[in-house]
């Protein structure tokens, strides 16, 4: 049986280590995050490929629960820290796997290359996410009142990735 230190995040050696926790390649962590159909890729240029979760309502509730946490629940935090707070809170929530060599709660913060990171990932998970609500890449078919269609749920056959 596993003792609790060995569930922190680790890299994954095996792709088949864990049933709903398999790696896309050794380079990549695992973040505890259960990996799910609906998840995608984000490949960000000199930082790595994330796999992330599909944004749900339960998540929005995460993410603003961490937000709270780390604004130590200040009113008005700064607009400096309202906009680390969120982007840092949105890739700690919806983070599935990500580099081995990423760890947010480690960054520097003295170095400005952490906060360039941080905005780089950010930027294009809200990109990929943008993409999926503005109907780009596929096509739009609408659907409602109708008589006979078939409003049947397409189902992508891989994991669609997003290069910055």
């Amino acid at each position: 049986m596993e003792n609790e230190s060995s569930l922190a995040i680790s890299p994954v050696r095996n792709c088949f280590a864990n049933k709903g926790h398999e790696m896309q390649s050794a380079t990549e962590q695992n973040t505890g995050r259960k990996l799910l159909a609906t998840d995608f890729y984000v490949d960000v240029k000199d930082i790595g490929r994330f796999r992330l979760a599909k944004r749900t309502m339960r998540d929005e509730f995460q993410i603003g629960a961490e937000y709270s946490r780390l604004t130590e629940g200040v009113d008005t935090p700064t607009p400096w820290l309202a906009q680390m707070a969120t982007m840092v809170a949105n890739l700690k929530v919806l983070a599935v796997t990500v580099p081995e060599d990423w760890n947010i709660d480690e960054m520097d913060p003295l170095d400005d290359e952490s906060y360039s990171r941080i905005f780089r990932v950010y930027e294009a998970l809200r990109a990929r996410e943008d993409s999926f609500r503005a109907g780009i890449g596929k096509s739009s078919k609408k659907t409602g009142q109708g008589a006979g269609e078939d409003l049947a749920v397409l189902v992508q056959e891989e994991i669609p990735t997003y290069t910055e």
